[in-house]
């Protein structure tokens, strides 16, 4: 039999394609079932990654396996209640961003996600976090589609203007600039341009502030809570329901 569990998703691209993967082979083999909570930026970021469409094979829409996004809440977050009354047996927030965890850390709930965090805490639901800044320190994350200037040739017409059909890529002072708000990531402005000006998945190392790292541990530090290193380990915490 399936576990019911929710999925909280926020603005980061670290450790999103690997959360991704990981609910999709859980989902598959029927290990689990899923309710999904978007914040605004973690809406945003999943398109621009270009995994939206996988959410087919995670949350289908039917009862208890449906996707909820801030932009479609209410104002009270209604949905998030459900944590006092349904059977949940967790909530995974994967990946959490600074900004989120920062938030939960000092009891803010003024997103969908930070709520969601909060009811399922009252509701008796324990809530595991996977944080994308842990320690102070380097870490190597994966950037989604970029222009780059230096190789850009200012093509009249330019290819990837005409090509997106989101309408996400405008000109900036002769320059193509991508839309993040728009973007789909849908990889065909990467391969319409024969000049390789646009770029995705590239790997960049980014810096952890020491403020991040100490959130993460006031975090280790709350009740009905537990911090994961990475979503893999989610696999085996539902194993073990």
């Amino acid at each position: 039999m399936a576990v019911q569990i929710a999925w909280a998703i926020t603005g980061a691209g670290h450790f999103l394609a690997e959360t991704f993967e990981l609910m999709t082979k859980l989902a598959k083999n029927n290990k689990i079932t899923v309710t999904t909570y978007l914040s605004s930026a973690g809406e945003q970021v999943v398109k621009m990654y270009g995994l939206w469409n996988k959410f087919e094979q995670i949350s289908s829409g039917g009862y208890l396996q449906e996707i909820f996004t801030e932009n479609n809440q209410d104002l009270g977050f209604s949905h998030a209640g459900r944590f006092i009354v349904e059977p949940y047996a967790l909530l995974v927030v994967s990946p959490a961003s600074a900004n989120t965890v920062a938030k939960i850390a000092c009891g803010i709930a003024d997103t969908l996600v930070t709520n969601v965090v909060a009811q399922a805490q009252k509701g008796g639901v324990h809530v595991y976090v996977v944080p994308t800044d842990q320690k102070e320190g380097f870490v190597e994350t994966v950037l989604p589609c970029r222009v780059d200037r230096a190789s850009c040739k200012q093509c009249s017409p330019c290819s990837i203007v005409d090509v997106c059909p989101n309408s996400a890529v405008q000109l900036l002072d002769g320059f193509p600039k991508i839309n993040s708000v728009l973007c789909q990531g849908c990889g065909l402005c990467v391969t319409s341009c024969q000049f390789g000006a646009v770029k995705f998945g590239e790997k960049k190392r980014i810096w952890i502030r020491s403020v991040d790292a100490h959130n993460v541990d006031k975090l280790r530090s709350m009740a009905n809570l537990t911090v994961l290193e990475h979503p893999q380990q989610i696999q085996t915490i539902i194993a073990k329901l």
